[in-house]
């Protein structure tokens, strides 16, 4: 027994995908009784449902034509990408573009009135939440890498890496030597700084013992075999109002136009007939 917008149902595989995704939230992850859980779970996402389908059926009778180029040019990198270049029936890909389409510009629309924080807003986020704004321990690195794959075996990527360094251990410099064997070539292999976490743990672990000017050995990743130099490292520590001000702003821009949009969802809730189709009549909610 459905709920009906408009007449039309709104179908429960939308109600389990909402469920899903609700179920994640840790406001119903708190909820220890299990039956209790599921209850409100399951209100939440009939409700969440019909939301959706409210906001698809103003996408779709938006008399607006969307423009037939950029549909067809999506439509084609989309078979590329799936590789469908031929004999394939691109109808209902069509379809589905013109809908996406539709919907990006409805939120769109949707979500155009929110206010961009201020920039005393802002400021007083980061003070309320200092604490948990905090830089992570970071690295400056080069390094050179003979890669294991289908084209190179190990063997091999094993001689290239032990040509690299023996020219090293003879004092060529490590950007010199990086040109002529890694098979990342360019900027010396230079990797510039990031954050600890950003490359593979085999990586941070090998560069973590070392102090700047220092290299390692070899050592092995899943790509293969590489020779890291160490450039510089800092601890974590604090992070400062400006190097977290843009993440900042863009949290609050994402609440505002999350409010907006729900103020949106609720005007277009306020306008339809939505009803839970019970077995001797439907019943306006």
């Amino acid at each position: 027994m459905p709920y009906l917008v408009n007449w039309q149902p709104v179908p429960q595989a939308w109600i389990r995908e909402e469920e899903e995704r609700l179920g994640r939230d840790l406001r119903f992850q708190s909820i220890a009784d299990e039956a209790e859980r599921a209850r409100q779970l399951r209100i939440a996402a009939q409700q969440s449902a019909i939301d959706r389908m409210v906001v698809e059926q103003a996408a779709a009778k938006d008399p607006r034509p969307i423009d037939p180029q950029a549909i067809e040019q999506e439509v084609q990198r989309q078979k590329q990408a799936g590789n469908c270049r031929t004999a394939f029936d691109d109808g209902l890909l069509r379809q589905q573009v013109e809908r996406l389409f539709r919907l990006q510009r409805l939120h769109a629309e949707m979500t155009a009135g929110a206010v961009p924080p201020a920039a005393l807003e802002v400021e007083a986020f980061y003070e309320a939440n200092r604490e948990n704004f905090r830089m992570p321990e970071s690295f400056h690195a080069a390094h050179i890498v003979k890669h294991v794959n289908r084209e190179h075996g190990a063997d091999e990527a094993r001689v290239g890496i032990e040509a690299a360094l023996a020219e090293l251990e003879r004092g060529d410099p490590f950007s010199e030597v990086a040109e002529r064997h890694s098979d990342c070539k360019g900027n010396g292999g230079d990797l510039g700084r990031f954050p600890a976490g950003q490359m593979v743990q085999e990586f941070d672990d090998a560069i973590r013992p070392l102090e700047p000017g220092q290299r390692t050995g070899i050592f092995t990743t899943p790509f293969g075999f590489h020779i890291a130099e160490l450039r510089a490292k800092a601890e974590a520590c604090p992070a400062t109002f400006e190097e977290v001000r843009a993440d900042i702003e863009r949290v609050l821009t994402m609440q505002n136009q999350h409010q907006a949009y729900l103020r949106a969802v609720a005007d277009l809730r306020s306008r339809a007939d939505i009803r839970w189709d019970a077995p001797a009549q439907a019943v306006a909610v």
